[in-house]
């Protein structure tokens, strides 16, 4: 691996983490609540006729949702950056070990 795939693998490896520790906080999952909760809550007080304004509405839950999922996609390529990065640097090092055995040699 090149040094610019590793470090390319830490960056993903922070962003996931980031994203992890954004999604799991209590402001974050408070804010998705709410804001959920008020866009059902306006489409269940909308006139039936308003479908321009219903429209709207689901288009809002539809955003709401790309973006949860965006922040879910980072989240989990951060966790495969961690496990692929592990991988790596644990092969690197039986190769050290190969070389120092087969130095005593």
């Amino acid at each position: 691996m090149t040094d610019e795939q590793e470090n390319q693998l830490i960056r993903e490896s922070g962003r996931g983490a980031k994203a992890n520790a954004f999604l799991s906080s209590e402001i974050y999952r408070d804010a998705v609540t709410k804001l959920e909760a008020g866009i059902i809550e306006s489409w269940k007080s909308s006139p039936v006729r308003d479908v321009e304004g219903q429209t709207y509405l689901r288009l809002m839950m539809k955003v709401l949702s790309d973006f949860q999922a965006h922040i879910k996609d980072i989240a989990q390529t951060g966790k495969m950056a961690s496990v692929q990065l592990e991988h790596e640097r644990s092969l690197a090092e039986r190769a050290r070990s190969a070389v120092r055995e087969f130095r005593r040699v």
